[in-house]
Order: structure tokens, then C-alpha cells, then sequence
């Protein structure tokens, strides 16, 4: 089946309309977590012991509170003194984030190297996501980086739904279209399902409206396209500069805010796990 035709696109967006069972759920880390703390009166030390039962998301959070450029956590710390200092909704999104790559199941070549390239991009426009918080009081760096991963989620549990339509093509150049075309749609099913907060589904239905106007306050959507554009290949700085979401940050030039990002994005890719952006 030719991806280019509409009918491979609509039959795929109908699967996860329809059958919920599609959607992958929650990570169960993020899961059991989330139902923790909307429970009566949660503790840290149960928090703790949750994730002790984790002990890939501890080693991780652990690195988090070691960062350098971060300053809010004591370097050394043990699970509970991080747990303590963060409040519960910066705890949840950086267990989420940590968790999101599991998303993608399957061995298929062809698929899995559509998957590398594109989570590999999302945990770099993470790390730029999260470098750009740094620059709005108003947003969390935390907030920002699973911002960054989720704006383009809906490929993940579409790249693993393609493993049982054989009739699709498995061209490189087919695949990556059929992502770019049904992300956001898939993307805000999935946040929706998962009932995470509007402002993040916004980042998946809004990753390719480039145009975007809106009153108010610099939001997350914003963010991750500047992010986006950031990363884009190959580099367009003049069109950077002309995007809306980019003028409303009042932001130093591309260039200079290259250079200035650097520094921390490298520190939150380390923890991510990802690879840097090509250097100039």
C-alpha cells in the first residue's frame, strides 16, 4: 500500500480512533506514580519506595540532581532528599520523560531506523526545549523538556502499530512522511487518553502550525517549535527568525542563542541519553 495515498492514512487514524487498545498506556512507572500523589495525603517516602522499584528512573533522577547548571538540587543527594525538594508535578514529568522511549516496541529494521532518527530528534529538541525555559521565569525546565519529547509522541506508537500492516510501504522516505502527516492527529489521541493537561496535547496538535497567534504569555507550544526550527536541517536562521513563536520570546539572534543554549543542552542530552546536534 502506497503511503502517499490518503485511504493508508485514514485507515491507520481510524485504528487508534476506534479501538483504544492501540494506544499504548501510561509507562507503568508514570502510571502507579501519578496515581500516588492524586491520592489522599501521599508521603515522599512512598514515592520513593515506588521508585525504588525502578531502578533505571533512579539512576536517572539521581543524575538530574546532579547536574551542575540546575542549582535546585543538592549534588550527592539520595532518591528521598531529591523527592523532597521537588514538588509533585516536576517529579511526575521527569519520571514521564524518562519513560516515553519504551513506547516503541519491535524489531523491523526498516521501522526501527525510522524510530532512531526521530526519537533521537525528540530528545534533542528536549534539551533545546529545556535550555529555552531558562529564559521564561514563568516556565519550568522540566515542563519544557517532556514538552519537547511528547510534540512528536503520535510517531511512536504508530511506527510500532505499522508492524502489523505489512501493505505499507516500508521506503524510508514513506515512513517519515507518514509520521510527519498522522503525528499530531495520533499524538493528541494519545496525550488525551493518558489525560495529561491541555498545554501539552497543544504541543503534539500544534508541532507543524508554524503560523500559531495567540494573546497572552509565551507557552510550551511556543517553546518546542523555537526548538523545532532550532534543529531544523538545513539551518534557516532567517526563517527562525520570522516565527511568530520566536518573536513573541524576544530572543537573542539564532546564532548567539546557539551558542548560549550549548552548554546546558549538552548537560540535559547527557542525561537523556541522546546525541548532541551536529556542530557548525
Amino acid at each position: 500500500m502506497d503511503n502517499r495515498h490518503d485511504t493508508v492514512k485514514l485507515a491507520l487514524y481510524e485504528r487508534f480512533l476506534k479501538d483504544a487498545g492501540a494506544l499504548p498506556p501510561m509507562p507503568e512507572a508514570s502510571l502507579r506514580l501519578r496515581q500516588l500523589l492524586t491520592s489522599d495525603a501521599p508521603s515522599h517516602e512512598q514515592a520513593s519506595a515506588l521508585l525504588e522499584n525502578f531502578p533505571n528512573l533512579v539512576e536517572r533522577l539521581l543524575e538530574f540532581a546532579a547536574l551542575p547548571l540546575l542549582g535546585h538540587i543538592q549534588p550527592g543527594a539520595r532518591l528521598l532528599d531529591v523527592i523532597r525538594q521537588l514538588d509533585s508535578k516536576r517529579l511526575v514529568n521527569l519520571v514521564l520523560a524518562f519513560e516515553l522511549h519504551q513506547l516503541f516496541e519491535g524489531d523491523e529494521p526498516s521501522l526501527r531506523k525510522v524510530f532512531n532518527k526521530r526519537w533521537h530528534l525528540s530528545l534533542q529538541r528536549a534539551a533545546v526545549s529545556a535550555g529555552l525555559a531558562q529564559h521564561l521565569p514563568h516556565l519550568e525546565e522540566e515542563d519544557a523538556l517532556l514538552a519537547g519529547l511528547l510534540q512528536d509522541i503520535g510517531s511512536l506508537p504508530l511506527l510500532r502499530e505499522l508492524h502489523q500492516w505489512p501493505q505499507v510501504s516500508r521506503l524510508e522516505v514513506d515512513v517519515q512522511r507518514l509520521c510527519e502527516q498522522l503525528s499530531a492527529e495520533v499524538g493528541v489521541l494519545l496525550l488525551s487518553a493518558w489525560k495529561l493537561p491541555t498545554n501539552l496535547q497543544d504541543c503534539a496538535r500544534l508541532r507543524r502550525d508554524w503560523c500559531r497567534q495567540h494573546k497572552g504569555a509565551v507557552d510550551l507550544a511556543d517553546v518546542v517549535q523555537v526548538a523545532s526550527q532550532l534543529l531544523e536541517e538545513p539551518r534557516n536562521d532567517d526563517r527562525l527568525a520570522r516565527l511568530p513563536a520566536y518573536q513573541r520570546m524576544e530572543l537573542p539572534t539564532p546564532q548567539v542563542l546557539r551558542a548560549e543554549l550549548a552548554e546546558v543542552v549538552a548537560l540535559w542530552l547527557k542525561l537523556l541519553g541522546g546525541r548532541p546536534p551536529e556542530a557548525d
